[in-house]
């Protein structure tokens, strides 16, 4: 339920508290007084579209905030919990942020989400009625998304099969035209590719090549530096220099040294072991540089060799990738392409087949879903049909008519269209060809008490639903909805004196001008401010004793009626 809504800054309210009643809400007010910036600002908060130029002139930011109480709305509950959000208490706060610069936060319970969290959220707890909607009911296209949303959760989920199936057929058709329009040119593109993976099949690369040759090639061409540096090297640790003693030697003398005066101090021992250590070390690594000069063979057609391997893999990475690694995967796709090619036929045979297959079991989903559809029309028939009745329609006949489609589309292969007669023994024709405005409405009251019941929100809004009604009938719709009042919450703007004599809180939307600017208020009408109000909706002014008084006696009969509901 919507405790209460604060808007700060938006269109012509500079502030705004209204703190909300269960039941069977009211809102009243001349035409241009604001009535609909109230809505605007409902569906600002449960995630509608936000344009920045709502923002009241003069203001940066514009805002608005909205306190629902849920709990005892467990899937909203659940829902929010699930998201990181903590509704002390079952409160929930929600709160849409606008700015001229372009930012747009929403936040729930302090926590910044994403747009579409809010608007799932949302959608749990309030559904608002716009007379936009009209239009949809008017639009036989529409007609079948009237009937799914009547639907539970098995009827929801044949539809994302269906979906799903058409997809998959879609992705199995697209694949088959694609394979059968290469055939079209196979021979180019086999010639093509049979090049391109010969070739490169022909170098017989291998991941990694070019780097190890690369190091190779390095070495070779620097053979004659590296044999004069490890040869001076073995000389020195080695073999020792002209009349030099090697390295290797003067560390053997310097350890034979240390072991004659040894004895004297246990320290000199110490140096002598570690002055062998190097001597042995020493001789290692002369053996290790004899070993490299022997290994050394400077072969002028290996460095040619290794030239002209690096020459053809930077020819094929010009042509096919920048890597050797890619110019490797560019042959192997292109062995697969034309294999794929090569047995063209095969394959444009083997998806033909899977393609009617698939086919096959969308059609059977289709109707499996056409014969939930008609039940489901069948159920939707009777309760609007009981609505109506109670709406002051008792002899109208209404059928949701399910008509089948020659083709399979992602929704399934069915045509709905809504058939009134609200006359006896006239016979049932569409409802958008015949229909007045005052049945258009009753009509969709009736699927919004119906969709509310199975929806299970805890709030509905409705902006003028009563267009088109008059008389005894404003009074039946107001009946009708303060019914709905008596388990749900109901915002209702409206003109007609008969439906907000029947609210349990009336609310007037008022506008003033001061000190050059103009501002919508909204204040919640005592007794005496209903009767001024009603008289003024009568259209006998609040001034006049008779229509004063004859609003009170409006006032007073719906307070009687509602007791008898």
């Amino acid at each position: 339920m919507l405790l209460e809504l604060t808007i700060d800054n938006i269109a012509l309210i500079e502030h705004l508290r209204i703190e909300f009643a269960p039941g069977f809400n009211v809102l009243t007010g001349e035409t241009g007084a604001g009535k609909s910036i109230v809505v605007d600002s409902v569906n600002l908060a449960l995630g509608g579209r936000a344009d920045r130029d709502i923002i009241r002139t003069g203001a940066e930011k514009g805002s608005v905030q909205a306190l629902f109480d849920i709990s005892r709305n467990e899937k909203a509950l659940t829902f929010a919990r699930e998201q990181g959000m903590d509704p002390e208490d079952g409160l929930l706060i929600v709160r849409r942020e606008l700015s001229r610069g372009g930012r747009n936060l929403c936040r729930v319970c302090g926590v910044v989400v994403p747009l579409n969290v809010l608007k799932t959220l949302t959608a749990m707890l309030m559904d608002v009625h716009g007379q936009h909607e009209h239009q949809a009911l008017m639009n036989p296209a529409r007609h079948l998304d009237f009937l799914d949303a009547y639907g539970g959760e098995a009827h929801r989920a044949l539809l994302q099969r269906v979906a799903a199936l058409h997809a998959e057929r879609g992705r199995i058709g697209s694949e088959l035209k694609k394979l059968m329009n290469d055939v079209s040119e196979k021979e180019r593109l086999i010639d093509v590719l049979s090049f391109q993976a010969q070739e490169i099949a022909a170098a017989k690369l291998k991941p990694g090549e070019e780097e190890k040759l690369t190091k190779k090639l390095s070495v070779l061409e620097n053979a004659e530096k590296i044999r004069n540096g490890v040869e001076t090297a073995y000389g020195l640790v080695y073999q020792g220099a002209g009349r030099e003693v090697s390295a290797q030697e003067a560390l053997l003398r310097a350890a034979e040294a240390m072991d004659h005066i040894a004895p004297i101090d246990e320290k000199y021992g110490a140096l002598a072991g570690r002055l062998r250590e190097l001597y042995y070390a020493a001789q290692d690594v002369g053996y290790e540089l004899q070993a490299l000069m022997d290994d050394m063979e400077f072969e002028p057609e290996l460095l040619d060799k290794i030239a002209a391997r690096l020459d053809l893999i930077g020819r094929l990475e010009r042509k096919y990738g920048p890597s050797l690694q890619e110019v490797i995967d560019f042959g192997a796709a292109s062995a697969k392409r034309l294999e794929e090619l090569k047995s063209g036929d095969e394959n444009i045979a083997a998806l033909k087949k899977r393609y009617k297959e698939a086919d096959g079991v969308l059609r059977e989903a289709c109707a499996e879903l056409t014969a939930a559809r008609k039940a489901l029309a069948e159920r939707l028939s009777g309760a609007i049909c009981a609505q109506l009745s109670d709406l002051g329609m008792a002899r109208t006949r209404f059928e949701v008519r399910v008509e089948p489609e020659p083709k399979p589309l992602s929704t399934g292969m069915d045509r709905v269209e809504f058939m009134i007669s609200p006359n006896p023994g006239e016979p049932l024709r569409p409802l958008a060809a015949i229909a007045s405005g005052g049945e258009i409405s009753r009509v969709m009251l009736a699927l919004k008490v119906i969709s509310m019941d199975a929806e299970g929100v805890d709030s509905m809004v409705f902006d003028e639903i009563d267009t088109g009604v008059s008389g005894r009938m404003a009074q039946v719709v107001g009946e009708k909805m303060c019914l709905i009042g008596r388990n749900r919450q109901v915002l209702a703007i409206t003109h007609l004196p008969q439906i907000a004599a029947l609210g349990d809180a009336h609310f007037m939307v008022e506008k003033q001008s001061t000190d050059d600017r103009t501002q919508t208020f909204v204040r919640r009408l005592d007794r005496e401010g209903r009767v001024r109000e009603l008289s003024r909706l009568v259209g006998g002014g609040t001034d006049s004793e008779s229509s004063l008084s004859h609003a009170a006696h409006m006032l007073d009969d719906a307070a009687e009626t509602k007791t008898k509901l």
